[in-house]
């Protein structure tokens, strides 16, 4: 069966095309009786309108550039899976609001040379610099996750690790501990910087003594590392997700009692659920909702005089498990 098309309404109500349009979309001055008959032809019809016909009148393609990563090292690897579940999420989440995404590498800025898209999204605010540059320089709306991008065609994600960090340090504080360890991935990503100079912070303001102990991307050293904290004279353990099992099952193996003598707390943004059978007290912070956020906010992204970025706040939550007192 063919689309019922506009024209198909209007040769059925006697009225022009522009007549339905306005109808439809409540718009212009026909009277309230022409308005309903008009809208209840329509729906008699199965009239659904033509969202890309629309897109392409007002100069819109449909389409969010998603900018994906090189995979070029153990640290990128080790963050594929996570860039997988964003990209799967905007998918998603396009499809809903009848967009399509274009999976752009970070490394090809010259593909934003012709404007193919509506907006452009960061998964990663470590890759893209150049792409960014280039989104920017044409007026491309930008949606960037845990980056501030200083535009006023932007809109910025915050998926709440910092607010999260600051929890799991005040709940770990508040159990009485008071050597607490931090640790993180070796380099710089942005997850990272974020839990280090969080903590950092959060240990300058409470007088504490910060403990940052580092991993490998492949986390080789982890069960060393965990001895090597206990060691030092860590009390708890502020970990990531898919640290939090390993962790637990590494102070389970030696001589100390969970959670009297060590605490262990996970900020997890990927997959709360081991933890939470394991009875791993764990912050989860939910950066897949990310995509949900992008599609109420996309018609506001419109250039403004002296306009600021727009800043989203994701949910997040404590919940506590059997390794914190």
């Amino acid at each position: 069966m063919s689309r019922v098309t506009l024209r198909d309404v209007a040769e059925r109500a006697g009225v022009s095309t522009a007549a339905i349009s306005q109808a439809l979309n409540d718009r212009g001055s026909l009277r309230p009786e022409t308005r309903e008959r008009i809208k209840a032809i329509a729906a008699e019809l199965g009239y659904t309108p033509n969202k890309h016909a629309a897109a392409l009148r007002s100069g819109r393609t449909m389409s969010i550039g998603f900018v994906m990563p090189a995979v070029d090292d153990a640290a990128a690897k080790s963050w594929a899976f996570a860039h997988n579940l964003q990209l799967n999420a905007l998918v998603r989440a396009s499809a809903e609001h009848g967009f399509t995404v274009t999976v752009l590498p970070a490394s090809r800025p010259d593909l934003l040379a012709t404007p193919q898209l509506d907006a452009l999204y960061l998964a990663d605010a470590r890759t893209g610099a150049e792409l960014l540059r280039a989104a920017a320089s044409r007026g491309l709306p930008v949606i960037a996750r845990d980056l501030y991008v200083d535009v006023d065609r932007a809109l910025s994600i915050r998926t709440g690790y910092d607010a999260a960090l600051r929890a799991a340090l005040d709940h770990l504080s508040a159990t009485g501990a008071e050597r607490i360890a931090l640790l993180v991935d070796e380099g710089d990503h942005p997850r990272d910087e974020i839990a280090r100079s969080g903590y950092l912070a959060w240990s300058t303001v409470h007088g504490a003594d910060p403990l940052v102990i580092e991993l490998d991307a492949a986390h080789r050293t982890l069960p060393r590392r965990v001895r090597d904290a206990v060691d030092a004279g860590a009390d708890a353990i502020l970990a990531f997700c898919e640290d939090g099992p390993e962790i637990y099952l590494q102070l389970e193996a030696m001589p100390l009692v969970i959670p009297r003598d060590v605490q262990l707390l996970a900020l997890c943004s990927t997959d709360c659920a081991l933890n939470e059978r394991l009875g791993v007290t764990h912050v989860c912070v939910h950066p897949e909702l990310a995509a949900d956020a992008v599609f109420p906010s996309l018609g506001a992204l419109v250039p403004s005089p002296g306009g600021a970025p727009r800043v989203v706040d994701l949910p997040w939550e404590l919940v506590r498990g059997s390794t914190t007192r």
